[in-house]
């Protein structure tokens, strides 16, 4: 197992993990121009109009705010994924496992942040937890954790009360980009979500609608106490899953970015590309909007999380990946054991996978 953390930004760069076949599952997506396949193997150079996030887009990052930064001015997603992470201090286990240290250079409405990533031996997860020591104020926060679904993807969640496009499509001028969701709309089930032109689209089947950028809001179940996403990819030949406490990470959001954005980094060649975002905030709003009131939060949702000058403020995200068993077409449940998480497929087939449990406090 091992996890590469770009400085700039926090960005897990590359998460390559081991299974008991031999094989090595990397399943999270390196942007094209990260990854140089576009320029001969070498990452691309852009100059400052392409905001620290872009040029780092890989993996999964934690943002703070989600989305537009109206806090510190910084470019979208905040200063956790465009500013200096610097590492802190390493942890052995006595497991074998290891947990690597890491401390935001900026502070965030005061209070310092750091990224606390865990391994553990035969656990084919990574333990991620972000720490705010202080600070006063309420933020959006949300982890942004993106694959390459290009060649198929099928998608299920923990129960969802509704579903959301923001008011506002991903991209409203015609020669930059297009959206092919209605925006806004509210929808029961993500196999059924409308489109600007007509009628319907079944978006648990990914990729989505081509040449398109686009963006929807999944509002978890108020009675879940396990918040977990999941992703069977036949042709990668694996299965990704997330879990989460719902409480602390109440929304699932998904980013459909198949060809749809016309401008540089994207070029129209970022395509096949989902981000399975967990977090607490009003769509992409900024800190403001989601602290203040809100549709989301007038039905009860917390849209941001508040700061405690006197104490901690800790998030918790785990996501990891196992070989896709044979005749597995969707999961259809996670659930917690003893040590473990159990994956349930569509046919009532289970894959338990090492997990601990202790440190997901709603379990």
């Amino acid at each position: 197992m091992k996890v590469v953390v770009n400085p700039q930004g926090g960005h897990l760069e590359d998460v390559s993990i081991g299974s008991a076949n031999g094989t090595t599952i990397r399943p999270l997506h390196r942007a094209h121009w990260r990854t140089g396949e576009n320029n001969g193997g070498v990452p691309e150079a852009f100059d400052g109009t392409v905001a620290p996030t872009l040029q780092s887009l890989a993996g999964d990052f934690f943002c703070a705010p989600f989305g537009k930064d109206d806090i510190s001015g910084t470019p979208e997603h905040g200063l956790p994924a465009n500013g200096t992470w610097l590492y802190e201090q390493g942890v052995n286990h006595q497991d074998g496992g290891v947990t690597a240290i890491f401390r935001l250079s900026e502070t965030i409405l005061g209070a310092k942040l750091f990224k606390q990533i865990t391994l553990r031996p035969g656990h084919p997860v990574v333990y991620q937890r972000h720490k705010f020591v202080g600070g006063c104020g309420d933020l959006s926060i949300a982890h942004h954790p993106m694959l390459r679904i290009s060649q198929g993807a099928k998608l299920s969640f923990s129960k969802k009360a509704f579903g959301a496009t923001p008011d506002s499509a991903v991209e409203t001028d015609p020669s930059r980009g297009f959206s092919a969701l209605k925006y806004p709309q509210e929808f029961d089930s993500l196999s059924r979500v409308r489109l600007r032109e007509g009628g319907e689209v079944d978006l648990t089947v990914q990729p989505g609608p081509s040449d398109a950028e686009d963006f929807l809001v999944l509002a978890e179940d108020k009675n879940s106490t396990l918040g977990w996403t999941a992703a069977v990819l036949p042709a990668a030949g694996y299965v990704y899953f997330a879990v989460r406490d719902p409480g602390v990470l109440p929304f699932t959001m998904v980013w459909m970015s198949n060809g749809g954005r016309r401008y540089p980094p994207f070029s129209g060649r970022h395509r096949g590309v989902i981000g399975l975002e967990e977090g607490c905030t009003f769509f992409g709003a900024g800190s403001a909007v989601s602290a203040g009131r809100n549709w989301l939060n007038d039905r009860g949702y917390k849209t941001a999380v508040s700061l405690n000058p006197d104490g901690q403020t800790i998030v918790d995200f785990a996501f990891g990946a196992i070989p896709l068993p044979a005749g597995w077409t969707e999961v259809t449940d996670i659930s917690a054991a003893e040590e473990q998480l159990v994956l349930t497929a569509s046919q009532g087939e289970q894959a338990r996978v090492p997990f601990n449990r202790d440190w997901l406090s709603t379990l």
